[in-house]
């Protein structure tokens, strides 16, 4: 990704529609929900199908439709964030609070 992509996160009912057929998931359509797309990952995983390691690296062209906006073109991409507990997370000020508490 370069540095002036943005990425969003989409929601459960959010609409695709791939670009290309042969890039659709196993036993999916090129037109889906979010939602739906999660049994085509999950199949996926299962079979070993290869469409999955594409839609990992690179991501695959689509469109989509969010509700309230219009359709948009660009990549569908499957990635797994990290989301660290509060209390995990320092700051850059950590090291010197600790120096000053001496």
């Amino acid at each position: 990704m370069t540095q002036n992509q943005h990425i969003e996160p989409l929601n459960r009912d959010d609409v695709i529609k791939l670009k290309n057929e042969k890039q659709k998931l196993p036993n999916s359509h090129t037109l889906f929900t979010v939602k739906d797309c999660t049994y085509g990952i999950t199949n996926s995983l299962q079979t070993g199908s290869s469409e999955i390691e594409e839609w990992s690296k690179n991501g695959v062209e689509a469109e989509v439709l969010v509700v309230g906006k219009h359709w948009r073109k660009g990549k569908i991409r499957l990635s797994i964030e990290f989301i660290p507990d509060e209390s995990e997370i320092e700051s850059p000020l950590d090291d010197f609070r600790q120096k000053t508490n001496l």
